[in-house]
């Protein structure tokens, strides 16, 4: 189950910096929302595993 969380948090480290680095905002707005909600999905399922890991640890 860590395994799947550190896969999600470089994927989400990855997203966030080809938004940065590739200026997506002001080139292509709508390609940059698209990859700014996905990375609040990862963020979400990331919050999810982590409270499941430590419900199973309690």
């Amino acid at each position: 189950m860590e395994y799947v969380i550190i896969l999600l948090e470089e994927n989400k480290k990855r997203l966030e910096r080809h938004v940065r680095d590739t200026s997506l905002m002001r080139i292509d707005m709508g390609q940059a929302t698209q990859k700014m909600q996905q990375i609040g999905q990862l963020k979400r399922a990331i919050k999810i595993l982590k409270q499941k890991i430590k419900g199973y640890e309690q």
